[in-house]
């Protein structure tokens, strides 16, 4: 058998295998393209309960939208065909394909089962999150994966580590931990506003917390595509458990 540095060439082989999928999987082009049906789902699902309960992540994304009137709707959508436009041509370079995105969903599934089991242990000390009601609990949460992650990790905690990076002359590891930190504490702080939201508790806070931190750390080492549907998922499991 060929060996290569005292290992099998097919050992090598699978090496070069997972070091391509798990910098591809990372990709942010990749990633907007693996989220958007996530979002058309979304969307649609909006659209089809004729509900004024949305995900509240949305609605603040939304408010920058509002200047526009009535012509909201069409400028979003023309936003997103145009995002959608520059990820495929940077897709077809990398030559991203349906077999990636089914890793991808195979690899989400592993973390959100994980971490749902995980928090499904503390939530039963901790007391019960909002409920949305019949209906509408699946709806939203595949949006609060979508809009939370990218309110929270791409826009505030990307907006704090370059502000930082380029103004305070801290370190990276300090500038890196702060982001994580306030855009942590945002997003858990987020999910006890309004008539819909969580009590306000310690415990609930702190739970929250952590959660935002591991889809941070998510985010910044699987990149925004892992993290969306991790959050989706994770989000759906928890309210078919309720």
């Amino acid at each position: 058998m060929a060996k290569s540095n005292g290992r099998p060439a097919g050992a090598g082989a699978a090496e070069g295998i997972v070091q391509r999928y798990l910098r591809e999987s990372r990709d942010f082009a990749t990633g907007f393209l693996f989220i958007l049906p996530l979002l058309i789902g979304y969307e649609v699902g909006i659209l089809l309960l004729r509900s004024d309960v949305i995900n509240w992540a949305h609605a603040i994304s939304r408010l920058v939208f509002h200047i526009f009137g009535r012509a909201e709707p069409a400028v979003f959508a023309a936003l997103i065909a145009f995002l959608a436009w520059l990820a495929l041509r940077q897709a077809e370079k990398r030559r991203v394909d349906a077999e990636l995105f089914g890793l991808m969903l195979l690899e989400s599934v592993v973390y959100a089962g994980a971490i749902g089991l995980a928090a499904g242990f503390v939530l039963r000390h901790l007391p019960p999150l909002a409920n949305p009601g019949p209906g509408r609990d699946i709806v939203l949460s595949v949006g609060a994966g979508v809009y939370e992650e990218v309110l929270f990790r791409v826009v505030l905690m990307g907006a704090f580590y370059y502000g930082l990076k380029l103004w305070s002359g801290l370190g990276p590891g300090w500038v890196a931990g702060i982001s994580i930190v306030v855009s942590s504490l945002a997003f858990a702080a987020c999910h006890h506003l309004g008539p819909c939201g969580d009590p306000w508790t310690a415990g609930l806070l702190a739970y929250r917390f952590a959660m935002g931190v591991l889809f941070a750390a998510l985010y910044i080492y699987r990149g925004l595509g892992i993290v969306v549907y991790t959050h989706a998922l994770y989000d759906i499991f928890v309210s078919l458990s309720r």
